[in-house]
């Protein structure tokens, strides 16, 4: 009889994936030269040799240089080799190992969690993060680890537990922008728990004793971090309106949750929501607001895409497309059959789906405006489950033919990533 282990464990297959992402991890980096110069890999070099001159920089991945530090220690390694090989380390065991246990556990189901991973590495925005050696790489799974964790200690006992707050320190000390991601989903979380009367203030009040705590460390660990945002990311004189907005709609957003709560209207909203997933209108807006982000990105950045011709953005953003598709196909598919199994990975993308907006609604007060496109990065990883799920409700010929497709679009995502013409120089050939 087998084991539950071994059931668990699937031996064979998990070493395919990891030959699979070994393979694509050394032809990226030894076959095709990643990383060019203008990707963030490469300026965390220059990070390190401005730190091992003495200089101080506002590193927004601490515990990221602190293990490159540690390790260059105890190896005697030069930074560049270490930073790649702590990276292909990584894309090609770490991430595969923590995203498919990570989908075995919240699916419950090994031939599901099989199932998320072709329309996740179709998409560059995974693929990115997934390659380059950046404290981004392993704080998306910081992340999303933290957010299951939350998820389920609010669902079952309306409160976040102390694994939780743990995960939260961790990647708070590992990564800004993981830490910011996961603080928003586990506020979303609770929102959602609160208007239900599953949760209440003394757990926000604790999840806010938590947050002030993190930040208290961020004086230790973030010494100079306020400073770089202020100077290099929000426009000088505005700042003071910027955190202003920032607060009058935190506090907007708990009033309205308040009043749904106490007016017990909030499942009546919840459950239209779920039935507004089977609209085509909820469709429309949401494909339209995904290729409103899209354009933005052409515009934003349109005097470095002058030269690429329509071809080339279909190839490169053609893995992208298919997940957003089948993301919707997803969601139509949640308005019709139960599928609970996926309520962790759909609320997760909505959160991030506005806290997304947010950042577009910001825009006028930030230097750079692609903070939404950082998002859609981590959205990617909640949005495969739901992709997988539309992919498995169309017809068996569509399956296959997409299932065929996916190897070719991941080989253009694997170049965009590489050669994107967002990069500062190009690599010849």
């Amino acid at each position: 009889m087998e084991s539950p282990a071994r059931r668990f464990l699937p031996t064979i297959p998990l070493s395919v994936l990891l030959i699979l992402t070994a393979a694509l991890t050394g032809y990226a980096r030894w076959m095709l030269g990643y990383p060019i110069c203008g990707t963030d890999e490469q300026n965390y070099l220059k990070i390190f040799d401005w730190l091992d001159n003495g200089g101080v920089w506002p590193i927004s991945g601490p515990g990221y240089a602190e293990l490159i530090l540690e390790l260059r220690c105890w190896t005697g390694w030069e930074t560049r080799p270490l930073v790649v090989a702590v990276a292909a380390l990584n894309s090609s065991v770490i991430l595969p190992l923590g995203l498919w246990l990570l989908y075995r556990l919240s699916l419950d189901s090994a031939r599901s969690a099989w199932q998320c991973l072709p329309w996740l590495f179709a998409s560059s925005y995974f693929l990115g993060p997934w390659l380059e050696g950046r404290p981004q790489q392993l704080g998306m799974l910081l992340a999303a680890v933290g957010a299951w964790r939350a998820y389920r200690d609010l669902q079952e006992r309306g409160r976040c537990g102390v694994g939780f707050f743990l995960l939260w320190v961790l990647c708070f000390g590992y990564h800004a922008l993981s830490f910011v991601i996961l603080t928003t989903l586990v506020f979303g979380f609770w929102a959602r728990r609160f208007v239900q009367g599953r949760s209440g203030y003394e757990s926000l009040a604790t999840l806010l004793l938590g947050l002030a705590g993190c930040l208290a460390l961020g004086a230790l660990w973030y010494p100079l971090i306020w400073l770089d945002i202020r100077i290099n990311h929000i426009r000088g004189a505005q700042v003071g309106e910027f955190f202003g907005a920032l607060a009058v709609g935190a506090i907007a957003g708990l009033l309205l949750l308040h009043g749904l709560r106490r007016y017990q209207i909030g499942p009546y909203r919840v459950g239209r929501l779920r039935a507004g997933l089977a609209s085509p209108l909820i469709h429309g807006l949401i494909a339209v607001g995904a290729i409103a982000a899209l354009i933005w990105q052409y515009a934003w950045l349109g005097h470095l895409y002058q030269g690429v011709n329509l071809g080339e953005i279909v190839w490169y953003q053609g893995g992208n497309l298919l997940l957003a598709a089948l993301f919707l196909s997803g969601l139509w598919r949640m308005g019709r059959e139960s599928a609970p199994e996926l309520t962790f990975f759909i609320e997760s993308c909505l959160i991030l789906m506005a806290f997304g907006g947010v950042f577009l609604a910001l825009t006028p007060w930030l230097r750079d405006q692609n903070w939404t496109l950082r998002i859609l990065s981590y959205w990617t990883w909640y949005a495969a489950p739901l992709a997988a799920w539309g992919w498995l409700g169309l017809p068996e010929r569509w399956r296959w033919g997409l299932l065929l497709l996916s190897p070719l679009l991941l080989a253009g995502g694997l170049h965009h990533v590489l050669y994107a013409p967002t990069w500062t120089c190009r690599v010849d050939g």
